[in-house]
């Protein structure tokens, strides 16, 4: 008798009965949240693939997951669904007051009591001359035979600043990580060298810099910033300083001053130094003096590692085998893969249907097959977003700030990245001559809020779906 009646016991009395030391309970309500969730909203089911219910109380369900991405995820889009769930399945007899998710690195066994929390990634940082990107660090760089070598160097140019590799020269073609690693390194010294100054520009950023000092007639205090005031500096796409004599001759004695004084000097180009044209002799023989390292486009199975990072970090499970098609429909270089990529998550997303093998083609023969770089340019795009919102394509490429301009502005910068191949020093010329940290800015805030607002009727979604059409010749211009 006294059996059964354990057997017969509500599920509110065994978890308050046994909360410490039987898990059975509890774990025959995770699984009755997951088949909830699977059943009801297949389409986000891959966030809740590692969830587990670990604490219950009378204030509180606790749950935990596999890491720090997919907890932030499902705190910030899908807790409302989580406790729509949870109720339904304890059919509110437990009386909680409050349900929370928390990653699984962030307690410790027995007790569950939370560890020191990692520092979140940051996102675009000011330094001493121009910003970082808090989001690319060598934690998110993803090695493989084409960036092994660069990836070694720069690791070791940022664990002694000045020591090694000086100067470290990057080079290869657009979109393969040079700049993360630049980024990569800076991050690393600001964390590790709180006394450093860092300089991290474009070289556009540097020549606006000279053309600006001797307009005003300060280039004493340019000299100083950049010559005596510097411990790490930064240069982003150097070939874009060919032809500018003037910068040239700045940068030449800024160099030499920097390597005299034992600073660390690393250079991004699209190309190797003895293939920059337009740059003085004296420049070049410079880049060369210390080690020179390319970058190559990912093999396959190098861009299938990269999306399974990347998909771990968003805390979704996807076959490997349907990576391997993603990885070989997408372009050559990270930034198309990483694009195709979102495209597929996003659709997924939007249509509530699984990742696999008939989405990512289906994603491809819409994106890619189809695609026409010739109609697509940051022209027509300036002029689609123009119109959505009202405004004039002038007042895109115009100085006003105020809310009805910048973020419309900000939108078509991102979609200008996203949408054609052009460098960001083009982009930024293209509206109105903003520079790199500016256009790096507008990219990062665009993927803010649609990382909090992935809906179909997000206006950025929308613009994204019309530049797809015209992409396939579906719309008229």
């Amino acid at each position: 008798m006294g059996h059964e009646n354990t057997q017969n016991k509500t599920l509110n009395e065994s978890v308050n009965e046994h909360l410490d030391t039987d898990l059975v309970d509890k774990n025959v309500l995770n699984a009755m949240v997951l088949d909830n969730i699977t059943q009801n909203y297949p389409g986000i089911k891959q966030f809740f693939a590692t969830i587990k219910l670990i604490d219950v109380n009378d204030k509180q369900a606790t749950f935990i997951v596999s890491d720090e991405m997919t907890s932030e995820w499902i705190n910030n889009h899908y807790m409302h669904i989580l406790e729509k769930v949870f109720w339904e399945e304890s059919e509110e007899e437990l009386g909680f007051k409050k349900v929370v998710v928390h990653a699984q690195d962030a307690y410790r066994s027995p007790n569950l009591r939370p560890k020191k929390k990692k520092a979140n990634s940051r996102g675009l940082t000011r330094v001493h001359e121009g910003t970082l990107n808090g989001r690319q660090t060598f934690n998110t760089f993803v090695k493989g035979a084409s960036n092994t070598l660069a990836g070694i160097a720069a690791e070791r140019v940022a664990d002694n600043p000045g020591k090694s590799y000086n100067p470290l020269f990057i080079y290869g073609r657009t979109g393969l990580g040079k700049t993360h690693l630049l980024n990569a390194v800076g991050n690393t010294v600001y964390d590790d060298n709180k006394d450093f100054k860092i300089c991290s520009i474009s070289a556009e950023h540097f020549t606006n810099k000279v053309i600006s000092s001797i307009r005003s007639g300060k280039t004493k205090e340019l000299r100083d910033s950049f010559r005596f005031d510097c411990d790490v500096l930064l240069i982003d796409d150097i070939q874009f300083i060919a032809g500018k004599e003037g910068t040239q001759q700045e940068f030449f004695y800024t160099f030499n001053a920097l390597y005299d004084a034992n600073k660390q000097i690393i250079l991004t180009s699209d190309r190797p130094p003895h293939q920059l044209s337009g740059i003085q002799e004296r420049l070049v023989s410079r880049f060369e003096w210390g080690f020179a390292v390319e970058v190559l486009p990912p093999d396959v199975e190098h861009r299938v590692a990269i999306l399974q990072t990347k998909a771990r970090d968003m805390g979704i499970q996807i076959d490997e085998e349907v990576l391997f098609v993603v990885a070989e429909k997408s372009g050559g270089s990270i930034r198309e893969l990483e694009g195709f990529f979102n495209n597929v998550i996003g659709q997924s997303s939007m249509l509530n249907v699984p990742i696999n093998k008939a989405l990512v083609n289906d994603v491809s023969s819409r994106l890619l097959s189809t695609k026409s770089i010739d109609l697509i340019n940051i022209s027509l795009i300036q002029k689609e977003v123009a119109s959505f919102f009202g405004i004039s394509v002038q007042d895109l490429c115009s100085k006003k700030r105020t809310k009805g301009i910048v973020r419309p502005r900000q939108i078509a910068i991102y979609l200008c990245r996203i949408f054609t191949d052009e460098s960001l020093l083009e982009i930024g010329r293209g509206f109105g001559g903003r520079d790199h940290s500016t256009v790096l800015h507008s990219i990062a805030t665009i993927e803010d809020q649609l990382a909090s607002n992935p809906s179909q009727e997000n206006p950025i979604r929308i613009l994204q779906t019309q530049l797809r059409k015209i992409s396939g010749g579906k719309l008229e211009d």
